[in-house]
C-alpha cells in the first residue's frame, strides 16, 4: 500500500509547539521540537537531522528533502547531506545529499 504524508499534515505538525511524533513507516517517525527543527527518528536515535521539509512514502522507502535549519545548533553543518534523501526501512540503509534524479529507481518524486 502506498502512503503519502500530506502537506497539510506536515505543515500542521510544523505549526505545533511540541507535537507528538508522526509515524511514517516501520517505526520511523517525523519528529519536531519547533517549526525549525523537524527530523526523522527511529527509536531514540535521530536518523535524518533537521530540517526535513518534505517526506513521502514509496513502498518500503521514505524519501524526502533536507535543508539547513534557521537555528545553527540544530544542524550538523555538513552541506553534503543537504538535498534529497532516502531511507530503506527494510534494510536501514540511508542515503543523504541526493538530487531528485538519484531517486528515479524508487519512482517519481514531486
Amino acid at each position: 500500500m502506498k502512503k503519502t504524508l500530506c502537506s497539510l499534515v506536515f505543515f500542521t505538525l510544523l505549526g505545533c509547539g511540541d507535537p507528538a511524533p508522526q509515524e511514517l513507516l516501520n517505526d520511523y517517525y517525523l519528529s519536531s521540537t519547533n517549526s525549525s527543527n523537524t527530523y526523522i527518528t527511529k527509536g531514540a536515535s535521530i536518523v535524518i537531522r533537521s530540517d526535513v521539509v518534505y517526506t513521502e512514502i514509496k513502498g518500503d522507502f521514505i524519501i524526502g528533502k533536507r535543508t539547513f535549519s534557521d537555528y545553527p545548533d540544530h544542524n550538523d553543518r555538513n552541506e553534503d547531506e543537504l538535498g534529497y534523501f532516502f531511507i530503506n526501512t527494510k534494510t536501514g540503509e540511508i542515503k543523504l545529499g541526493l538530487e531528485e534524479k538519484d531517486l528515479e529507481f524508487i519512482g517519481k518524486v514531486r
